[in-house]
């Protein structure tokens, strides 16, 4: 199929990029330098895959029963929570995660690096506000650096004259070997929100394992995490920047065989470590003011 006009503008000098556009309507930019190939969504201005050349498996994870319709959030990869992480606070009928990975994204620019990563900048046109006043001065932009290392930002700027409360985050889908095969460090005596049991308070003791569902959101806790594979013998490492709150979740048997786009097996290779600022790390942005959130996914070998 032939690229979009600004397929042609934006194609990094050092780096191989290709448009693909699906049958309804989204497009897909996919990338490829000497240290890695990605793929990202418009829709949404979602990463799907990435992977280095010296991995061996895919880091982020895909379901296979994703919808590509312009209108269903995409299952899988790094999905934009935003401007609100989980439920509404208060319009129960509002999409769960906000809008941003609901609408369809600018691509401003695709460049290539002096150190061989090629960035990708893309933005949520104004235009894709929910008509809520309270959100109509907010502007927000996606830096992607694609390398080795994946490293994803999200830049929200206040232009009202009014603080504005923002949740925002990285739901990321990490693809994993089976995950009775896999444990989750670093999260060790933080507090979290168990969302399986109502909402309630307790502390994590040790690394988290999954014999079932998983839900939980660690509240006032910045820390890197591991996702330790034994099977594929590797750590996938969660470091982040500007953020206050970590969420892991897996849905288990039970959750996902409900689920049209993840069905009763996709559950068992994947995981999703989540970048956030969510509950009580909500982020308040005064008047002419911007934060930045940022997320960077490294690999490296099981010791």
């Amino acid at each position: 199929m032939d690229q979009p006009l600004f397929a042609r503008r934006v194609t990094a000098e050092d780096a191989k990029v290709r448009f693909e556009e699906m049958p309804d309507g989204v497009t897909i930019a996919h990338i490829e330098n000497n240290s890695a190939t990605t793929s990202i969504s418009l829709f949404g201005g979602q990463v799907l895959t990435w992977q280095p050349k010296r991995a061996a498996d895919p880091v982020l994870w895909m379901s296979q029963l994703a919808k590509f319709d312009s209108m269903t959030a995409i299952r899988g990869g790094v999905p934009i929570c935003w401007p609100w992480f989980g439920k509404h606070p208060s319009a129960p009928t509002a999409p769960s995660h906000g809008y941003a990975r609901l609408c369809m994204w600018e691509l401003e620019r695709i460049t290539s690096l002096s150190d061989g990563r090629t960035e990708v900048v893309m933005s949520l046109p104004q235009s894709a506000q929910s008509g809520d006043q309270h959100l109509a001065d907010l502007s927000l932009s996606a830096r992607i650096l694609v390398g080795d290392a994946l490293e994803v930002a999200l830049t929200t700027h206040n232009k009202s004259s009014a603080s504005v409360r923002v949740t925002e985050g990285f739901h990321t889908y990490f693809h994993v070997s089976d995950i009775a095969n896999v444990h989750v460090t670093g999260l060790n005596d933080c507090e979290y929100v168990d969302l399986l049991d109502n909402d309630r308070r307790r502390q994590q003791a040790g690394a988290i394992e999954f014999t079932g569902e998983v839900g939980r959101v660690f509240v006032s806790c910045d820390r890197t995490c591991d996702i330790e594979d034994r099977q594929l013998g590797r750590v996938i490492r969660v470091s982040s920047s500007g953020s206050q709150s970590v969420a892991v979740w897996n849905p288990g048997l039970n959750t996902a065989s409900k689920m049209a786009d993840l069905g009763s097996t996709g559950w068992r290779t994947m995981v999703c470590v989540e970048t956030a600022n969510a509950l009580e790390n909500a982020l308040v942005i005064a008047p002419g003011q911007q934060h930045t959130t940022s997320a960077i996914y490294t690999v490296m070998p099981l010791a």
